[in-house]
């Protein structure tokens, strides 16, 4: 990588500011390690002991004891998808980032692509969610 690399750039993709490979590197890995640990903490605050702070449709159902396990592993599962899925579009910035450094490319190319994608998936695990707890199961 060369000594200075596109650190921001404008609506357009063009970057409009550039700073050193250490401080892109010490922010990447700040911001990776904040999203990862995030994700992972926020998985572990998934107990049986406290469920106050969700908010799922149907709650008080989903949250009984006989089917809490099965409700948290399902969200667990969820918020890895999602917290995946959040990496790889930093991943996928990233990598764009370093093309335009490197010369290879004179704007981030598909900057809005990878932003809608995002967004997508985000609507989709939200929609998901809402779809598996809206009602309970008719006996």
């Amino acid at each position: 990588m060369p000594d200075r690399i596109a650190i921001h750039f404008g609506f357009s993709g063009a970057p409009d500011a550039w700073g050193s490979k250490t401080a892109f590197f010490f922010w990447y890995f700040v911001l990776t390690f904040i999203i990862a640990g995030g994700y992972a903490l926020l998985q572990r605050t998934f107990s049986q002991k406290n469920t106050s702070w969700i908010s799922i449709p149907n709650k008080e159902y989903w949250l009984e004891p006989e089917r809490a396990d099965e409700t948290l592993d399902y969200l667990r599962r969820g918020l890895l998808l999602l917290g995946s899925g959040t990496l790889l579009f930093v991943l996928d910035l990233v990598h764009q980032s370093f093309q335009v450094s490197l010369g290879h490319a004179s704007k981030l190319t598909h900057i809005w692509t990878s932003a809608a994608i995002y967004i997508v998936l985000c609507i989709a695990w939200i929609a998901g969610v809402y779809r598996r707890f809206a009602s309970p199961p008719v006996s």
